[in-house]
């Protein structure tokens, strides 16, 4: 006991800091007891859009070991679009025996300790204060909670994230075994994680060995490069599959279409909306550089100097990288999730650092740092009510969460009357659809979410169109934004417009004072698309779907029909010789 007291006062700002954020791990608790209490039945509420990531777990804890596709039957044990470790670590205690809502709150618990544990050691490394670390670390885990909320995805990504460049300050500082070592299977483990991240390991130690080149220091350039073979070396399975899979899969190109990719070289806004801040963080560092003589000649001013530059441009030019790929995924909105955390962090070294050493400067120059670093700290803490908004109860749907907790009777009566997986039928509009395959072993005959994973084109949209026999869509439906978010990748449904939006805006900024050149117009996804495809949709639906619906049913292996009776008052599974299993005030279910 006498050696725990002892520890504990040694690293008393890292207990503290472990105290906090233990506490604020409490919040979605509260939120579910403050907003439901006695009428909770299991079902987790939906704070973002984590729920697309709960269904990835609950598919390999229910065997499923590649989590090919949760939704689909048929593509249930098929090979992963893309690869995430998030999704075996976040399994491991489904694995352990406990039950889907324990699991996820012992993950979120976990990865919030091992978020806070990575970004302090990252403040330390910048040799930020302790106390002052404490603070910047439970700051940011704020802006970031509604991520680490989230299985799969950033929950583990962001402290492997705060490894990496923890990783790569070691190595800026001293060019040693261990730090070449560690940071070299730091970011081999990026590639496993979070596509987007091992990109920007690989381009920002690019940087750091083209600097010490142009430096001519051997030793960093050694270093850097051998980090990076390491990491590379490490990674190399992820590019590979992904390299097998384009090849060996016929719908691999069309299955990351929808997910958002565009052939284009214009960068989007966010490049100067979010990266923006990282040219103004440079900004800084290079007026305080060039004007104060002092800091040219301080060591830890320069390596600071060093490890920003290089860190901040790295993901710059991976957020702005489509300007040399041709190739556009989304990257802008995904990059950001990474700027804003540098930006905190960044912000927070300078500051400490600039104060420790406030004696150097001018008091013109102090009131310009402090005007700055003041500035950079209001964008933080405005992004971080942003994100920690849904988490407000104030903020939560209130009527939605409580009909997700009606979902639980029948889902019960699901899996207790049907021992092996089964597909069911229910309107894709629901979010019950979303829920089933995340709450039971069951699947769905379609969801949205169902397309973002490696499947046909063609039976994307014929899914879809099976699901719709009740509901007999029309050509105004069909082109309407809310079914073309149902049945249409991102590709179609909104990049592919957006991108040449942007190229008819840039054209028309360079060109402003040519009146007779012709920029295009900007179109609309309808627009590109054309009438002929809605017209096709709908003759497939009312020619071949309708009168041929069940052997489209016997084709997806469809035994039940979920019935929602407020929302879906035009299914009439009788209809179809269907026959009533279950009824309770708000749902009936019909077996096939």
């Amino acid at each position: 006991m006498a050696k725990i007291q002892a520890f504990l006062r040694q690293h008393r700002p890292a207990a503290v800091l472990a105290g906090v954020v233990l506490v604020l791990t409490a919040i979605p608790a509260l939120d579910i007891f403050t907003v439901l209490g006695n009428s909770w039945q299991g079902i987790p509420p939906a704070f973002t859009d984590e729920t697309f990531y709960y269904a990835r777990v609950h598919a390999i804890a229910e065997g499923h070991l590649t989590a090919g596709n949760p939704y689909f039957l048929e593509h249930s044990d098929g090979p992963a679009l893309v690869i995430f470790a998030g999704e075996w670590l976040n399994v491991i205690p489904l694995l352990a025996g406990l039950p889907f809502n324990a699991a996820l709150a012992v993950n979120f618990i976990v990865w919030s300790l091992l978020f806070a544990a990575a970004l302090y050691w990252l403040f330390r490394q910048l040799r930020v204060p302790p106390w002052i670390a404490v603070g910047g670390t439970v700051l940011l885990y704020l802006q970031s909670y509604a991520h680490v909320w989230r299985p799969v995805n950033l929950q583990p990504v962001y402290p492997f994230f705060f490894l990496f460049y923890g990783a790569l300050a070691r190595l800026i500082r001293e060019q040693n075994r261990r730090n070449v070592v560690l940071l070299g299977f730091v970011a081999g483990a990026t590639f496993y994680l979070f596509a987007y991240l091992w990109q920007i390991v690989v381009i920002t130690l690019g940087l750091l060995f083209f600097y010490a080149l142009v430096r001519r220091d051997r030793t960093l350039a050694k270093a850097a490069l051998q980090s990076g073979a390491l990491g590379a070396l490490v990674g190399l399975p992820v590019p590979l599959y992904a390299l097998w899979l384009s090849h060996t899969s016929a719908y691999f190109w069309e299955s990351v279409g929808r997910l958002g990719l565009v052939n284009t070289h214009i960068p989007m806004a966010e490049v100067f909306y979010s990266g923006g801040w990282i040219g103004v963080v440079l900004a800084l560092l290079a007026v305080l550089h060039w004007r104060i003589r002092a800091l040219r000649e301080d060591k830890e001013f320069l390596l600071l100097g060093l490890f920003i530059a290089v860190s901040g441009l790295g993901l710059w030019i991976m957020q702005g990288s489509n300007l040399f790929t041709g190739k556009l995924l989304e990257t802008g909105e995904h990059v950001r999730l990474l700027i804003f955390p540098w930006l905190t962090w960044s912000t927070i070294g300078i500051g400490a650092c600039v104060w420790e050493r406030r004696a150097q400067l001018s008091g013109a120059f102090r009131a310009f740092s402090a005007g700055i670093l003041s500035l950079l700290i209001l964008v933080s803490a405005y992004y971080t009510y942003n994100y920690f908004s849904p988490f407000l109860p104030a903020t939560v749907d209130r009527v939605a969460w409580q009909t997700d907790q009606l979902y639980a009777k029948p889902f019960a009566w699901l899996d207790q009357n049907e021992k092996k997986p089964v597909v069911v039928w229910s309107d894709p509009h629901d979010p019950l659809t979303t829920y089933l395959p995340i709450m039971t072993k069951h699947f769905v005959l379609y969801d949205w979410a169902g397309m973002m994973e490696l499947v046909p084109e063609g039976e994307v949209r014929e899914r879809y169109l099976v699901s719709q026999y009740f509901n007999n869509p029309t050509v105004a439906d069909l082109r309407s934004d809310r079914e073309m978010a149902l049945y249409l990748g991102r590709h179609d449904f909104p990049h592919e417009a957006k991108t040449i939006e942007r190229e008819v805006k840039v054209c028309r900024m360079l060109f402003f004072w040519d009146k007779r050149k012709d920029c295009g117009t900007v179109p609309t996804p309808q627009s590109l698309l054309g009438e002929k495809f809605f017209t096709d949709l709908e003759n497939r639906f009312q020619t071949d779907i309708k009168p041929n619906i069940k052997a489209y049913l016997a084709k997806y292996h469809v035994a039940y029909i979920l019935k929602d009776k407020i929302l879906d008052p035009a299914y009439h599974p009788e209809m179809l010789g269907a026959k009533l299993v279950y009824a309770d005030d708000r749902f009936e279910m019909y077996h096939l």
